[in-house]
């Protein structure tokens, strides 16, 4: 039985999971998605809480991580993940390396929050995006969204897409955002990664606040990972560049 609202998109050999980030359900990809159904056979799901899955009593990542891995029951598989999604993706491929072809990670994070030799975001940040939540979940999204596209030349009808996402879906709990955002805070893979054994990149947006493009040059011990960083994009570089970010993806994939 699976606990997670899924859909597939395409009929490729290769199978592509596609796991969205805190705050936002799986809606997020499906202009991404529109390009590789053609070649391949894309996954999409919503976290616990989010879109169209149930609400799961969650109190680790690695209780995430085993929910999302029991509902698999295809091989062959790509992952990718944006943002939160990406620390779930990292974590998945740390507990079952042998389930996965490779890994996308995109405006990720080993570690979101900074420290005195890390580029991040600060505690004061989260707790203050938490104050919010709990007064407005749709103008703190939009915000959010706002502030992460300033200097991006978004489309009318990509600005549209954000907007419908979140007010035309079912809006989270307080209790889901907020688990969220605990992993946000407290998962620290930045030692872990250098045991990840399959082909993996990560994309970053040079504009991003959230995920400073910085930690490329951080991660020197990583030798299988490779790092690709979008000059035009801040934390959405698979809207805000679509074209060169599904270039980057497809080239990846077809070289594994």
């Amino acid at each position: 039985m699976q606990f997670l609202n899924w859909k597939v998109y395409g009929t490729g050999n290769i199978n592509i999971i596609l796991i969205h980030g805190w705050g936002i359900n799986s809606k997020i990809w499906l202009n991404l998605v529109k390009k590789l159904k053609k070649i391949f056979c894309v996954h999409l799901f919503d976290l616990p809480g989010y879109g169209g899955s149930k609400e799961i009593n969650l109190y680790t990542l690695d209780q995430l991580v085993n929910i999302i891995v029991n509902d698999i029951n295809i091989n062959n598989i790509i992952l990718v993940g944006w943002s939160l999604g990406g620390l779930v993706a990292t974590k998945m491929v740390l507990m079952y390396p042998n389930i996965f072809k490779g890994l996308v990670l995109v405006s990720s994070s080993p570690y979101f929050c900074a420290d005195y030799n890390w580029p991040g975001i600060s505690d004061i940040t989260l707790v203050s995006f938490a104050k919010k939540l709990n007064n407005n979940y749709i103008k703190t999204m939009l915000k959010f969204i706002c502030l992460q596209n300033i200097n991006i030349k978004l489309t009318k009808k990509e600005k549209t897409t954000l907007k419908n996402i979140l007010l035309k879906n079912r809006t989270p709990s307080i209790k889901t955002l907020m688990f969220g955002l605990k992993l946000l805070k407290n998962t620290d893979l930045r030692k872990s990664i250098n045991y990840i054994n399959i082909p993996h990149i990560t994309i970053y947006g040079k504009l991003d606040k959230i995920v400073p493009y910085k930690i490329a040059f951080l991660n020197k011990n990583n030798k299988k990972n490779t790092n690709f960083i979008l000059e035009n994009s801040a934390h959405i570089p698979f809207i805000s560049e679509s074209n060169n970010f599904y270039n980057i993806l497809y080239n990846f994939i077809k070289k594994i």
